[in-house]
């Protein structure tokens, strides 16, 4: 399995990757436009330049679904076989996907919410399809289930299903116990997954009791 933090601001990214199971990091516009990163950086390149420095996995950059040009020519200069380009699945954006891949450029088909969208992206050739899973569960649609049917669909496949918009533990528990492996996440679920308040209490018996051992042996 391979968790991606969720996130354009670099101090939790950095934190994310420090935590040493982050294989990734995914972005998109809204992101981008909370971390303010026209503050710190003068153009898309080195924000993204950075962001493929600080890890050795892949980065989710997105393109827009109308007008996309500008946008990939600050990003096409950059590490492409780990710069990964997500597109809305829309019906423009379907159109930038053809072209991107077939210029062998590794594709993410994002905001995907059915089966079907699913299947033509997967058609179409692209690396990724990203479901967008707490989105789903708001919004009143089956996800367990179309997550599964999803899976089913893409296993004899190349295209990986990145589930997206996890908010809990209990769903992440849930995707990865269904097979999902590509997941990402926001910092502030990262820094829980190996936080629990069993395994303080055991700890800290633990740690008190090591106290009485070396204790006993300095007598």
């Amino acid at each position: 399995m391979q968790l991606y933090i969720d996130s354009a601001k670099i101090d939790e990214i950095k934190k994310a990757l420090a935590l040493g199971y982050v294989h990734g990091i995914t972005t998109n516009p809204t992101l981008l436009k909370s971390a303010e990163v026209w503050k710190e950086y003068k153009n898309l390149r080195s924000f993204y330049s950075k962001l493929l420095d600080m890890c050795d996995g892949e980065v989710f950059a997105q393109i827009p679904s109308q007008k996309p040009e500008k946008v990939l020519e600050e990003i096409e200069s950059l590490d492409m076989s780990r710069l990964i380009i997500k597109i809305p699945s829309v019906s423009g954006g379907i159109e930038i996907a053809r072209s991107l891949v077939d210029r062998g450029y590794s594709v993410c088909a994002t905001a995907v919410y059915t089966p079907s969208q699913a299947i033509a992206w997967s058609s179409l050739g692209a690396d990724y399809v990203a479901v967008y899973f707490n989105r789903m569960e708001s919004n009143g649609m089956d996800a367990k289930g179309i997550v599964k049917t999803i899976l089913n669909l893409l296993s004899k496949t190349r295209t990986k299903l990145l589930a997206a918009s996890v908010k809990t533990t209990d769903q992440l528990d849930f995707l990865v116990s269904s097979g999902v492996e590509y997941i990402t996440v926001g910092y502030d679920l990262l820094e829980k997954l190996i936080i629990s308040e069993n395994s303080q209490k055991d700890a800290k018996s633990f740690d008190d009791d090591m106290s009485k051992v070396m204790k006993a042996f300095s007598k």
